[in-house]
């Protein structure tokens, strides 16, 4: 009968390696997350702030027609205005109050949940740090497997007669072992490279985060690009819109009035676009520069 103890140097050193291993594995899935968050609900979050904005222009554009509206009524009371003139403002609170409906709508869906104000750069810079370092731990805890020292002690006793009568039937005894895989210093060359080439096919990946955000980045200049080209083109039309009502000043007439009112109609809620517009070039523009 044999009893001592065992124990491993390697196997020792393997304990505290997996252990960082797994630290390494949770800090990454943790930045692996948060990244992912900032870059699947960026455009979400910004089109929300558009929309909490456009219902404040509806609500000044509303405010002005209101008033216009109280003023011409004054003039369709004195017989100095028709009724159907004064409509013209009524249909533009019309499209006013169905675009707050369609803004409610937007703020509402998709749910976007509450955000870090770290950028997405160092998000994504965290990402990468932490790939690294659990790609590092998992290379150091296979490189253990290169060599092993084992020790053994304890005491043995001898059962039945077969031992000498003057021997004693109980002793101690003592084990070394050592083990060494001479291609070890080739194999680790290969883990260390491994980590560096794994890193750059990692990169080139669809589903990583660090090309989701290049992506993203293509994307919100794509964007940007855009309204700014829609933008010239409602500013222009606002301006024709300036030089027709400017060229109705000191005409009092009926169709005069009537006319002045549509252009007044169409003028709010061009500048209700313009402004959405404005806002959103303002908020795009504000990211890319807080994250990229």
């Amino acid at each position: 009968m044999v009893f001592g103890v065992t124990n491993s140097l390697a196997g020792d050193k393997k304990a505290s390696l997996t252990m960082k291993a797994g630290r390494t594995a949770c800090d990454l899935y943790v930045a692996t997350t948060e990244a992912q968050q900032h870059i699947f609900y960026a455009l979400p979050a910004i089109e929300k702030d558009v929309l909490r904005h456009r219902l404040d222009l509806i609500q000044q554009a509303t405010n002005s027609l209101d008033k216009l509206a109280a003023d011409d009524e004054k003039l369709v009371v004195s017989q100095n205005l028709t009724r159907p003139a004064v409509y013209f403002l009524q249909s533009a609170r019309v499209r006013l109050d169905m675009s707050r409906t369609a803004a409610l709508t937007g703020i509402t869906s998709p749910y976007v949940p509450p955000l870090s104000d770290t950028p997405l750069r160092m998000l994504i810079g965290d990402k990468l740090q932490a790939e690294e370092n659990n790609q590092k731990a998992l290379t150091r805890l296979q490189k253990q497997s290169g060599w092993d020292i084992q020790l053994s002690g304890g005491a043995h006793r001898q059962l039945g007669q077969f031992a000498s009568p003057t021997s004693s039937k109980t002793g101690a005894y003592g084990e070394f072992s050592l083990t060494y895989n001479l291609g070890r210093r080739a194999a680790e060359t290969h883990l260390d490279r491994s980590v560096t080439e794994y890193m750059s096919w990692k990169n080139a990946q669809f589903d990583d985060v660090a090309r989701q955000a290049v992506i993203l980045r293509k994307q919100l200049e794509e964007t940007v690009a855009i309204q700014e080209e829609q933008l010239k083109v409602l500013l222009n039309h606002n301006d024709e819109i300036e030089k027709n009502i400017q060229s109705l000043n000191g005409i009092d007439t009926s169709n005069a009035l009537s006319f002045k009112n549509q252009l007044l109609a169409d003028q709010i809620i061009l500048g209700v676009e313009i402004g959405d517009v404005q806002f959103r070039l303002a908020r795009l523009r504000e990211y890319l520069a807080a994250n990229f």
